[in-house]
C-alpha cells in the first residue's frame, strides 16, 4: 500500500477521503491517514490534558501494529513526557491519541509542541493542518500545508489534503485540480490516482460548462 493511501482522515465532498501523515491508516502515520468523518456521537472524552481511553481494538492508535495494549502505551508515553516534555515521539503519540477521539484542540496542542522540538517535521505539520481543518480553521490548515509544500513540493499527503480543502472549503476547483494533477504525476499507477483522474476530469468538464 502506498504511503499516501495509508493515511486518510477527512471525508471528501463527493467520494474521496482526506488523509493525514501521522495518522496511520488515514494519509499519515499522521497522511493521518483517511479516517472516516466524525461519528454522530463521539466517544467519551478523557479529562482535560489527557489522551483518550483505549480504542475498541485495545491496541495503540493509528495502526502502529504494536501488540502493547493502548492504556499501557498511554501510561508509558505520559511518563516519558513528565520526564522529558520535549520527547517528540511521546508528543506525537498524544497528538494522535487525542485526534482519534476528536479532541482536536488537544491534538493541535501536542502537534504544535512537537513542532517546537522539530520544526522541519513535515509529517507532524501535516497532522497539525488536519487538526486545524477539523476545528474549522481552514486558513490555518492551508498555511501549514503550504509550509510543508514549500519544504517538500512533492509531499503526497499535503498535496492531497490541500486539494480537498481547496475544493470543499474554499470552492476553488482550479487550485484543487492543480494539486491533484501533481499528485497523479507522482503516483500515476496508484489506485487512488485513478479516482483522482476521474475527479479531475469532472472538475475540468464543469469548468468548461460554466465558462
Amino acid at each position: 500500500m502506498s504511503y499516501w493511501l495509508k493515511f486518510i482522515f477527512f471525508s471528501f465532498v463527493l467520494f474521496l477521503p482526506l488523509v493525514g501523515c501521522q495518522k496511520k491508516e488515514g494519509m499519515a502515520e499522521n497522511a493521518g491517514s483517511i479516517s472516516p468523518p466524525p461519528a454522530a456521537s463521539a466517544p467519551p472524552m478523557a479529562p482535560v490534558g489527557e489522551a483518550p481511553p483505549s480504542p475498541p481494538s485495545g491496541e495503540s492508535p493509528h495502526g502502529s501494529g504494536a501488540p502493547v495494549p493502548f492504556m499501557q502505551k498511554l501510561a508509558e508515553y505520559k511518563a516519558r513526557l513528565e520526564k522529558d516534555p520535549k520527547d517528540i515521539e511521546a508528543l506525537v503519540f498524544m497528538g494522535n491519541a487525542n485526534y482519534d477521539i476528536q479532541r482536536f484542540e488537544k491534538a493541535k496542542e501536542f502537534y504544535a509542541r512537537a513542532l517546537d522540538v522539530d520544526p522541519n517535521n513535515t509529517h507532524v505539520r501535516t497532522d497539525l493542518a488536519s487538526s486545524y481543518r477539523s476545528l474549522g480553521e481552514t486558513d490555518h490548515a492551508l498555511d501549514e500545508l503550504n509550509k510543508v509544500l514549500k519544504s517538500d513540493p512533492n509531499h503526497e499527503v499535503a498535496l492531497y489534503n490541500a486539494g480537498i480543502i481547496y475544493l470543499n472549503d474554499k470552492n476553488d476547483p482550479e487550485k484543487a485540480t492543480a494539486a491533484w494533477e501533481k499528485l497523479v504525476q507522482l503516483k500515476p499507477n496508484d489506485p487512488l490516482s485513478q479516482e483522482l483522474k476521474k475527479q479531475i476530469a469532472e472538475l475540468k468538464q464543469t469548468a468548461k460548462k460554466t465558462k
